[in-house]
């Protein structure tokens, strides 16, 4: 993405995940992984465009809703959230399935979401997810769905959603993952759009759609055409895990 955006318009930060390669050390948690960002945010001279994919999403709901005065607005794409609640025990399952057999227990969901992106993108996607350690994806997956502090399920992402103040796009793959979203309270000027015929990594499948979808976002909520190199945009998700399906 960070190829497919215009540097002349864009001053791109990618945030990799605790426990991603090359991601910051400590827990593999979306509590740690939020921390992670605000930090990030912090060290910026103005808000941020914050766009978060899959658990990614989860991460930026919690950030914009935590410090939204960091935040200019928000794109969640395909977001792995406001799940069935009767889906936790399992994901607890997957989880820990995931730590006794390893990789094989993911390859099947990740072979089968690249689908449809250009081949160099998805071999990058899986090359990630090859060299992140089985016990930092089960950890994330507990993380998102399991434990205690989870929000991955509903009602916790409706309750989480409350605090975000700034709009919010968000791009979806499915029917299933718009209404999903709808079921959350979002600021006035938030929007949602269908990408039919994509898969759950939509942004890579197209990155000179999403930039230019991006760009008009921004553009809608306090950008101008040019010289806005001050407003940033963080993109994460690296290390996500399986949505519940």
């Amino acid at each position: 993405m960070q190829d497919a955006l215009d540097p002349q318009r864009w001053d791109a930060v990618a945030v990799p995940l605790p426990g991603s390669p090359g991601g910051a050390s400590g827990p593999a948690t979306i509590g740690h992984a939020v921390r992670t960002v605000v930090e990030v945010l912090e060290g910026l001279p103005c808000p941020a465009v914050l766009v978060g994919h899959s658990m990614g999403a989860q991460v930026t709901l919690l950030a914009h809703g935590l410090m939204p005065d960091l935040v200019q607005s928000e794109v969640v794409i395909d977001a792995a959230y406001a799940g069935d609640p009767a889906s936790r025990s399992q994901m607890a399952r997957w989880a820990a399935a995931i730590e006794r057999d390893g990789l094989p227990r993911v390859s099947k969901f990740f072979a089968l979401a690249t689908r449809g992106m250009p081949p160099d993108a998805a071999r990058r996607v899986l090359a990630d997810v090859n060299e992140t350690t089985p016990a930092v994806i089960a950890s994330y997956l507990r993380s998102e769905y399991v434990d205690p502090d989870a929000i991955g399920l509903s009602p916790a992402t409706q309750g989480a959603a409350r605090s975000r103040r700034k709009p919010v796009l968000s791009l979806h793959s499915t029917h299933d993952s718009m209404r999903r979203e709808a079921s959350l309270v979002t600021p006035p000027g938030s929007a949602s759009n269908l990408w039919d015929g994509h898969g759950h990594y939509l942004h890579l499948e197209d990155p000179t759609r999403f930039a230019r979808v991006l760009l008009d976002w921004r553009r809608m909520h306090g950008g101008t055409p040019r010289g806005d190199i001050g407003h940033r945009v963080a993109p994460l998700g690296r290390a996500q895990s399986p949505a519940p399906r």
